[in-house]
Order: C-alpha cells, then sequence, then structure tokens
C-alpha cells in the first residue's frame, strides 16, 4: 500500500513538473513607440493557457482584453494629453491550472512640443526693476518681440534663447514717466514649431 500510494506522488509531482516546464507566455514584441498622437498596432499572444490583460493607461485599449491560448490582439492609443513622454505598460496573466505567469509590453508615447510659464501676467509700479519668470519647454525657443509691440528704451530682457526644461526669463522694466498704464510683451516660441509659443506680460502702473 505505501509503495503505490509513493507511486502515485511520484507520478503527480512528475505531472506537475512537466506542465510547469511546458506553461508559456510570450508576446510577439515587448515594446512599442508611438508619436503623440497615438496609433494602433497588432501583436500576438503566445500562450498555452486562458489569459487576461490591464492597461496602465485609460487612454490606450487592448481587444480582446482575454483569451484562450495563443491570440492576436490589437492595440489603439490616443492622443498624449500629457507634457511628458508616457510609458504604458498593458500586462498579460495566463493561467494554467494552478499555475499563474505574467508579460509585459511597454508602449513608449512621445509628447507634443510644448512651452509654458509659471504666470504669463505679473504687475509692476511706474518706478520699474526685475520682474522674473520660469519657463518650461520640451524644445529649444527663441525670444521674439510680438507683432504691434513697442517696447520702450531701457527694457531688456534674457536670455533670447534657452529650453528644453526650466528656464528663468528676466525682463528689466525702466521708469515709466509716460503717464499712462503700459503693457510690455515678449514672445517665446519654439525653434522647430513657431505655432507653439507663449506670451510673458508685464503691466507697469504710471
Amino acid at each position: 500500500m505505501k509503495r503505490y500510494l509513493l507511486l502515485v506522488v511520484l507520478c503527480l509531482a512528475a505531472v506537475s513538473c512537466d506542465q510547469d516546464t511546458n506553461f508559456y507566455i510570450t508576446p510577439n514584441h515587448t515594446s512599442f513607440v508611438l508619436g503623440p498622437n497615438g496609433g494602433s498596432f497588432d501583436d500576438v499572444l503566445f500562450t498555452n493557457g486562458s489569459w487576461t490583460c490591464t492597461v496602465s493607461d485609460d487612454a490606450a485599449t487592448v481587444t480582446p482584453m482575454s483569451g484562450d491560448y495563443t491570440t492576436p490582439f490589437r492595440v489603439v492609443v490616443g492622443p498624449n494629453s500629457e507634457r511628458f513622454t508616457k510609458a504604458i505598460r498593458i500586462k498579460f496573466t495566463s493561467t494554467l491550472g494552478d499555475l499563474s505567469r505574467t508579460a509585459n509590453v511597454v508602449v513608449t508615447q512621445d509628447c507634443f512640443p510644448f512651452i509654458f510659464a509659471d504666470e504669463t501676467l505679473r504687475t509692476i509700479g511706474p518706478e520699474g526693476g526685475r520682474v522674473f519668470f520660469t519657463v518650461n519647454s520640451n524644445e529649444p525657443w527663441l525670444m521674439l518681440e510680438p507683432d504691434g509691440s513697442v517696447l520702450p528704451a531701457g527694457f531688456s530682457a534674457e536670455p533670447h534663447n534657452g529650453g528644453p526644461n526650466n528656464t528663468t526669463v528676466t525682463l528689466d522694466i525702466p521708469v515709466n514717466d509716460t503717464g499712462e498704464e503700459r503693457w510690455l510683451e515678449v514672445l517665446l516660441r519654439l525653434e522647430s514649431d513657431p505655432e507653439v509659443y507663449v506670451i510673458l506680460t508685464v503691466i507697469q502702473s504710471f
């Protein structure tokens, strides 16, 4: 009897070991790169178990979200609304009997070109002085004078270019002896795209 029980245990262990050795889950590709507009791609999940998946970002969908055995799937990713490159993680979990294994696909999505300031409007008294803005961009930028803007003598701004990342922009405002309020503006635009810009404005009282 003992020999019989031992034989059964050994057989079960051998089956379990064989099942574990032959259990697999592998996506055809583990990484993809998409632009800021998003897009879609097709791939295949290879597995001999039943699988489900989860997605780390609401802007991405996987079809189907579950299946049995090797299955083609499609990933659709919407535009990146964030000011940073995103890493979207798709986690596949496959089960076979009591066994469970996971595999991941990572989608790296670039962000749109951007430039912005912590504040775009500041005020200063008639005596003038220095005004500081913190500007952040993900590409190099140039400083220009907006169309129709006339800057007074003694006005200066530094630096004339900057980016990417944070840059402190300093505006030196001269005394306002005009007898009226005036608006002083500079325009910072990306070198790669003139349509992406920010205008820094200082309102000076009299």
